[in-house]
C-alpha cells in the first residue's frame, strides 16, 4: 500500500514495478524453445529459385520475430561454393531438376542421388543474403542479448546439405546441436524455405535428434501447394514426435507475445 504522504518517485516506482509485473518479459515463457529460421534467403524468394509463393510466408516470419521472445535463434543460410554438386552448372548437359548419382565421401560403395539446380545461394552475392526483413529484426533482437546461431551448410563442394543439422550424409555436421544443447533447449519452431526440401531434412534429424519438433504451417512454403502437402503429410507420419500448427493455432496454445522490453 502506498501511504498518503509517499513521495512522487516512490509512486512512479511503485507503478513501474506494477507495470513489469502485469506485462511479464516473456523469453521465460518460451523456456528450452528455439526458433529456427530456414534459408529465408534471397535467391528462394525472389532470384535464382525464387518461387511467388515464397514471400507469402514472411508476414508470419516477422510475427514471430516482433511479437516473441525467444532464449535462442537458428539462421540457417545455403553457402555453396561456385562449382557445388547441386549446381546443374557442375554437370555438362544437365539442366535444372534433372538428377545425377554422387558417390559418398566416406565409402565408394554407396551412392545417392542429388537433384541439381540452377546456381543459387553463392557466397558474398545477394541471392545468399538472408531476406532483409528478418535479416533486420535479428540484429535488432541480437542487440538486446537474443543469442542467434548462423548456420552457413552446404560448403562442401561434393556434398548437399538440405537440414540445418548435418549434410545429407551425415558426413559432416553443423554446430547447431551443440548449441541448442548448451542452452537447453528441447522444442523447436522451424520455419522457411522450401518445406520439401531443407525445412523437411531440418525438421526429420531434429526428430532424429530427440527435439519436440513444431512446424509452423504458413511459415513455410514450397513451389506448388501439393509438394507442400505432401512433405507435411511425411512429416506428420514420425507420429507425437513432431506437430504441424498454423500460426493462429500455435499462438492460441503460446499466448506469450512480448509486452515489455526493458530499454
Amino acid at each position: 500500500m502506498i501511504g498518503r504522504h509517499a513521495s512522487p518517485a516512490a509512486v512512479v516506482l511503485l507503478a513501474f514495478s506494477a507495470l513489469i509485473q502485469a506485462v511479464p518479459f516473456s523469453s521465460a515463457l518460451h523456456k528450452k524453445t528455439a526458433l529456427v529460421l530456414v534459408d529465408i534467403q534471397n535467391d528462394f524468394i525472389t532470384g535464382s529459385l525464387g518461387s511467388p509463393r515464397a514471400s507469402s510466408i514472411l508476414p508470419k516470419v516477422y510475427q514471430l520475430l516482433d511479437n516473441h521472445d525467444w532464449p535462442f535463434i537458428v539462421a540457417s543460410q545455403d553457402w555453396h561454393p561456385i562449382d557445388h554438386v547441386s549446381f546443374a552448372s557442375a554437370h555438362p548437359g544437365l539442366e535444372s531438376g534433372d538428377a545425377v548419382n554422387i558417390t559418398f565421401l566416406d565409402t565408394t560403395t554407396k551412392q545417392e542421388t542429388q537433384t541439381v539446380y540452377a546456381n543459387h545461394c553463392v557466397p558474398e552475392t545477394w541471392g545468399a543474403e538472408i531476406e532483409k526483413g528478418v535479416q533486420t529484426r535479428l540484429h535488432y533482437l541480437e542487440g538486446y542479448k537474443t543469442p542467434v546461431n548462423y548456420i552457413k551448410k552446404a560448403q562442401d563442394h561434393s556434398v548437399d546439405s538440405y537440414s540445418a543439422f548435418a549434410d545429407n550424409q551425415y558426413h559432416r555436421f553443423t554446430t547447431m546441436h551443440s548449441e541448442l544443447t548448451i542452452h537447453g533447449i528441447e522444442t523447436i519452431i522451424v520455419t522457411g524455405l522450401i518445406t520439401n526440401a531443407c525445412v523437411r531434412g531440418t525438421s526429420i534429424d531434429g526428430i532424429k535428434l530427440g527435439y519436440e519438433v513444431i512446424l509452423i504451417e504458413d511459415a513455410t512454403d514450397s513451389i506448388s501447394a501439393e509438394i507442400k502437402a505432401a512433405a507435411i503429410t511425411e512429416l506428420k507420419g514420425w507420429g507425437k514426435c513432431v506437430q504441424v500448427m498454423n500460426l493462429t493455432d500455435w499462438e492460441t496454445a503460446n499466448p506469450t507475445k512480448r509486452g515489455f522490453r526493458e530499454l
